[in-house]
């Protein structure tokens, strides 16, 4: 704890270095997204919380690659904002904002009294975190409400993977991240890989993450966490197994996008699954996962008829 405390001292240090550059002199307006403006300042913020969220520490080379970052989070959740408000939708669960926040702060390693004090002493309010887990909660609603009657489940696939799971002894877990960047022309997509393998070995996997995926994962630089293999689909489990543990695998193309994982760690796990509740998951992970897809098929076409204006 020590160490990490020493760790966010230096990142807090680098953050406030970001505030003595030109992205603080004026709190001018710097861009619009439909009828959204946005400033300096909130560049700035987005910025520090990045860098808090991620514990990734500021440096002058990467100040650019950090803005890019930030202003693709801004443009992204305002554009989301602006499709709310044209729906009028504002349902949440406040406890859910909470359940979010502190999800954060385990996976920092840290206490509530700690987090906030990085906050304060970033000069960053907390409710800014709070109004992006906001909408993106009523953004998951909306698509809900939008798409739920087009969401079907395959019984069937599920069923035989619960056979398949009930014979083994052990099973595999892994530590995932993913960076999923959007669908492009055939001719395009040798360039598109290429361009995202280059910033994963020049920056690595986890600011790639953050500058490019359009996953929901790439604020916290595409960790999924340890997934066991009864929650992974046959084509993704046959990709994940040919990877070696720390490194990339070959893209995945999809309707939504290119996938890449990148396959941290693995374990086994003894098998000791109740089969009800594993079924229960899975097809709430098959609705989830078509329901993304609804969403991010939705968000691209709100994008390309929303005008995003940059004043610099």
């Amino acid at each position: 704890m020590i160490n990490l405390k020493k760790k966010f001292f230096v990142i807090l240090f680098l953050i406030n270095c970001i505030s003595c550059n030109s992205y603080a002199l004026t709190d001018a307006l710097i861009g619009t997204v439909g009828n959204k403006p946005f400033t300096h300042s909130d560049l700035l913020n987005e910025m520090k919380m990045i860098l808090i969220l991620n514990g990734v520490s500021f440096s002058e080379s990467k100040k650019e690659e950090l803005k890019a970052s930030a202003l693709k989070s801004i443009t992204e959740r305002l554009i989301k904002e602006v499709e709310l408000n044209k729906y009028k939708y504002t349902q949440y669960n406040k406890s859910d904002v909470e359940n979010e926040i502190k999800n954060i702060i385990k996976n920092l390693n840290i206490d509530i009294n700690t987090f906030k004090e990085y906050f304060k002493s970033a000069n960053v309010s907390i409710s800014i975190l709070e109004k992006r887990i906001e909408t993106e909660l009523k953004w998951n609603g909306l698509i809900f409400d939008l798409y739920k009657n087009k969401v079907k489940i395959n019984l069937k696939d599920i069923d035989k993977k619960l056979k398949e799971i009930e014979k083994k002894s052990v099973l595999d877990e892994y530590l995932l991240s993913e960076i999923l960047i959007d669908s492009v022309v055939t001719e395009q997509v040798d360039e598109k890989v290429q361009l995202i393998m280059n910033e994963i070995n020049t920056f690595g996997f986890k600011n790639t993450a953050i500058k490019f995926s359009k996953s929901k994962s790439s604020l916290s630089g595409g960790e999924l966490g340890w997934v066991k293999e009864s929650a992974i689909s046959e084509k993704f489990k046959k990709i994940i197994k040919e990877t070696d543990v720390g490194k990339v695998s070959k893209p995945l193309l999809m309707p939504e996008g290119i996938m890449f994982l990148k396959v941290e760690k693995i374990r086994q796990v003894k098998n000791n699954i109740d089969l009800e509740k594993t079924k229960n998951k899975l097809l709430s992970l098959a609705k989830e996962k078509k329901l993304n897809m609804y969403a991010m098929s939705h968000f691209s076409k709100i994008k390309k008829n929303t005008p995003i204006i940059y004043n610099f």
